[in-house]
């Protein structure tokens, strides 16, 4: 059963795979959120090459100078005070330069391919978690968009949930509905999931003064964590950052739009972790964009559409904190086509990774069935 509800907003989440459709499951189960980063977030901005004396040469005006310290070759934003934290309690990994095998630079065709898994755009009508999900027969999930987000296609069954501040169904409405529909087998199941859908929302409702923050990325963190954290909660979330990441003026350094979409990114992770309480330690947050920006700033202080960027993994199932990264520098003959950041590790090989530890599915089969990718020597001890 799908039921689906219009949303505006900057993000929403979804969940998918419940207890009660893994064979064996238990609390110990891993968790794993994925963040949709839409947009192209700027992998130089997010995770600055502090080691590589060209990066300040060339962005003169957006150069992050207060970097945390990572290692004596890259930095995190100065936004990302939470994330630099979990390095230091080794519960962060950075994959760099990395991106999808499509160069097409297309927010649309671009976005299809971080969802679908494929290398062209627009050959799937199926996304590589919910293509995981199936093959690791996780059936069951929630989602909140219309139509169901690209990358959970592939699972059959679906529903919703979401900060609500609509007034809930009176109980006798409810009654009559499930009377009125008692003779129908069509119809007829669907009563009984309108009735414990109204009284989830009776608990749960918000007003209206609340419903703005509610659906902010931050609280949708949190709202992650407290519905995966629970024993018969969903096993994967997603939330889709639907704008923000677009920086083609005024992208600003430490401070400046782009910055502001890295706080929420950290808060997110934040809250999420905090909500999840001891079930973080066998949880799994991972990031996806559809590419990078530009290496040089361009003539309005900001970036234009590219190709590589880095990846952000967060939690207990990460190996070790480390920046993993095949870097060739910033020198214009070692960048994609003279401009970009090239992506030297096939992202999709990071998420293939994911899909291993989190569903455990063999590689084999996530490279014929779920999504196919160039394996790197340079992921080994990223996750445990």
């Amino acid at each position: 059963m799908q039921r689906r509800q219009w949303l505006k907003g900057a993000a929403a989440l979804s969940f998918a795979g419940f207890q009660p459709a893994w064979a064996n499951g238990d609390a110990n189960t891993p968790r794993l959120l994925v963040v949709l980063l839409r947009g192209g977030m700027d992998g130089l901005a997010a995770v600055p090459p502090i080691g590589d004396a060209t990066y300040a040469a060339i962005r003169p005006t957006i150069a992050v100078q207060n970097s945390l310290r990572l290692d004596g070759s890259f930095g995190l934003h100065p936004a990302f005070k939470h994330l630099h934290q979990l390095w230091g309690q080794q519960q962060l990994a950075v994959v760099h330069s990395t991106g999808f095998a499509y160069a097409g630079r297309s927010h649309f065709e671009g976005q299809d391919v971080m969802q679908s898994g494929m290398s062209k755009p627009y050959t799937s009508s199926s996304g590589w978690l919910g293509r995981a999900m199936q093959v690791a027969r996780v059936a069951g999930g929630v989602s909140i968009s219309i139509p169901m987000p690209l990358i959970l296609r592939g699972n059959p069954e679906s529903s919703t949930k979401f900060p609500n501040w609509m007034p809930h169904l009176p109980p006798g409405v409810a009654n009559s509905l499930e009377a009125l529909w008692s003779k129908d087998g069509l119809i007829s199941p669907y009563a009984s999931i309108i009735r414990a859908e109204a009284a989830t929302q009776l608990q749960s409702s918000v007003g209206r003064q609340d419903f703005a923050n509610a659906r902010s990325l931050p609280e949708l963190g949190r709202l992650a964590g407290q519905e995966m954290s629970q024993a018969l909660g969903p096993r994967v979330g997603l939330i889709d950052f639907t704008h923000g990441f677009d920086t083609h003026a005024s992208q600003g350094g430490d401070q400046g739009g782009h910055a502001e979409q890295l706080v929420k990114i950290d808060q997110l992770v934040q809250n999420f972790q905090a909500a999840m309480g001891a079930m973080w330690s066998n949880a799994l947050v991972v990031t996806v964009t559809e590419f990078g920006r530009t290496v040089a700033e361009n003539g309005t202080t900001g970036t234009d559409h590219g190709v590589g960027s880095c990846c952000l993994l967060a939690g207990g199932l990460i190996g070790r904190s480390q920046v993993f990264s095949d870097w060739r520098g910033l020198h214009k003959d070692q960048l994609f086509e003279g401009r970009d950041l090239p992506p030297t590790i096939d992202v999709s090989a990071v998420y293939a990774r994911v899909i291993e530890r989190v569903f455990e599915v063999t590689p084999a089969v996530i490279q014929q069935q779920i999504i196919a990718h160039k394996p790197s020597a340079a992921l080994k001890g990223l996750l445990l």
